[in-house]
């Protein structure tokens, strides 16, 4: 098979990649089935609950994780964007402390693509050098998760999953030259669920790391929270990565996606429009405290949730306003305990840093003085099962115009990405394939309980079809490519009028993707 991959990896490399595949598959098609498990059994009636069997993990308060790296213990800001050159150089430019290079939400795993972003994540691999000072931003890489196939390497037969190949090449491509230069390889690790997942992933990058002749232990990890079950087994997944992990990051959206797709066949968790309810909301509070506690128990670094606000035009009025919400969101977080926080556009970075610069500069601004903050057992990590659930005080109710509101976000994402726009800018805001899963899975939720909306019409498919009728004249308008258009469409409402809900619409896109082959707009993304 002709694949990106053998234009980025020697036969050896190659070799490597296959062995390792081999070596997780098994494992990772049992976490799967694991995954459908658990989901109806939440269907079923059953609670999310903390483990027994691990009682002894979280009783035991003399483990912590290993020191953290010198250039991850300044990580007031972590960008996030994708791993594309226009983007690379916005983020190396924006002062940020931490760029995050992104393979999965926002990035359209094309062929062309992935290798144009393997090929700049190595190219900044060879520039980085260690300087945990403001100004250097240290490069993170984002796999794509453990749910994700990649089409273009198949491996006795079967497709191998995206999240080997990611991190395979990375390590291949750009580890020793971190290594060499003072730094290291880092990773976040999205969509975790299971402290069982978490040992997954180390023994991958273990694998990779012996098969690849790295030296042992020298890739490390941060993990995204977006899960509620994760939420339940926080303690575990760090305790499985604790020679390696050095951050927890609230991924407050995904969490609000994972949290419909677990909890939307019951009545009694429906949610409002997403904009009716912000972090100080009870659910989200209590799924931000609990990744604090773990993170101060057990000496790990706590980065707040990414802020997808997008600054546009000459600074004016509406900008201000912007910057103003970004910092009263950072300033929540700084006084909640959080190190630093996620941003999703360069230019808010400054905006981001400067309610933890201030935070610093009354309680101390080192590197030891930050961690110290954040470390030692003067906490339990205290899982209320309760309020990790409680909606109930929700202000507002569902909108129709939330309803028009998501359907004209999604179906325009779709079809951007479809035509390899992996982040698009809409309504003041940076959306990636996280957006299209809230937005669907809100719109499956109020479909399937016939949810009666503020405005007085009640969710229906010829609601619906009315609705979508008005979006897509619209795009056409707009000069949509009306093959991709019709893909986008059809792909949405399946997934909102279905019995089962798919788990991620991420997995039926990539097949329409696949299926289309190259975009024309990707003889664009090789120019590295």
């Amino acid at each position: 098979m002709d694949s990106y991959l053998n234009d980025l990896l020697d036969n050896a490399r190659l070799e490597v990649l296959h062995e390792v595949e081999r070596a997780t598959r098994d494992r990772r098609a049992e976490l799967l089935q694991a995954r459908r498990d658990a989901a109806r059994a939440l269907r079923a009636g059953q609670e999310l609950a903390q483990l027994e069997e691990t009682r002894s993990i979280r009783e035991d308060t003399t483990w912590q994780v290993a020191p953290h790296p010198a250039d991850l213990t300044h990580r007031l800001v972590e960008l996030a964007t994708p791993a594309t050159p226009e983007a690379t150089k916005g983020a190396l430019a924006s002062s940020t402390d931490v760029w995050v290079a992104d393979l999965e939400d926002m990035l359209v795993p094309t062929q062309a693509r992935l290798r144009t972003a393997h090929r700049v994540i190595e190219q900044v691999a060879g520039t980085r050098n260690g300087d945990p000072s403001p100004g250097t931003p240290t490069l993170m890489v984002r796999p794509r998760g453990l749910h994700l196939e990649e089409a273009h390497l198949v491996v006795d037969g079967r497709r191998a999953s995206a999240p080997v190949v990611d991190v395979v090449t990375f390590l291949a491509l750009a580890a020793q030259r971190l290594i060499d230069n003072g730094t290291g390889p880092y990773l976040y690790l999205p969509k975790v669920e299971t402290w069982q997942e978490a040992i997954w992933w180390e023994d991958l990058i273990t694998l990779a790391e012996e098969q690849l002749g790295l030296p042992p232990g020298c890739t490390r990890v941060s993990v995204l929270v977006e899960t509620v079950q994760a939420a339940y087994q926080l303690e575990e997944i760090v305790h499985a990565l604790r020679e390696r992990v050095t951050g927890l990051a609230a991924g407050r959206w995904d969490y609000v996606f994972s949290y419909v797709r677990a909890y939307g066949h019951s009545p009694d968790h429906q949610l409002p429009d997403k904009d009716a309810f912000t972090m100080n909301t009870r659910f989200l509070r209590a799924f931000t405290e609990v990744i604090l506690s773990v993170c101060h128990r057990r000496g790990v670094q706590a980065i707040g949730g990414p802020i997808a606000l997008a600054p546009s035009g000459p600074f004016d009025e509406a900008v201000a306003m912007t910057h103003a919400r970004v910092y009263r969101d950072k300033a929540r977080e700084a006084k909640q305990g959080f190190d630093g926080a996620w941003t999703m556009h360069p230019a808010l970075v400054p905006v981001c840093r400067a309610p933890f610069e201030d935070r610093d500069a009354r309680l101390g601004s080192s590197a030891e003085q930050r961690l110290a903050r954040s470390a030692g057992p003067r906490c339990e990590a205290v899982v209320d099962p309760e309020a990790l659930r409680d909606v109930s005080s929700l202000p507002g109710s569902p909108t129709l115009t939330g309803m028009r509101t998501a359907l004209r976000s999604s179906l325009t994402y779709l079809t951007g990405w479809l035509d390899g726009e992996g982040t698009l800018t809409m309504a003041g805001h940076v959306e990636d394939f996280g957006t299209v899963e809230l937005a669907r899975m809100q719109l499956w939720q109020w479909m399937a309980h016939g949810e009666r909306f503020a405005e007085g019409p009640t969710m229906s498919t010829r609601l619906l079809d009315r609705v979508l009728e008005d979006e897509i004249a619209l795009l056409r308008r707009h000069g949509a490519r009306e093959e991709l258009l019709q893909h986008a469409v059809r792909l949405l409402r399946e997934s909102i009028v279905a019995e089962e809900p798919p788990a991620f619409l991420s997995i039926l896109a990539y097949e329409v993707l696949v299926g289309l082959g190259e975009s024309s707009s990707d003889e664009d993304a090789g120019a590295a």
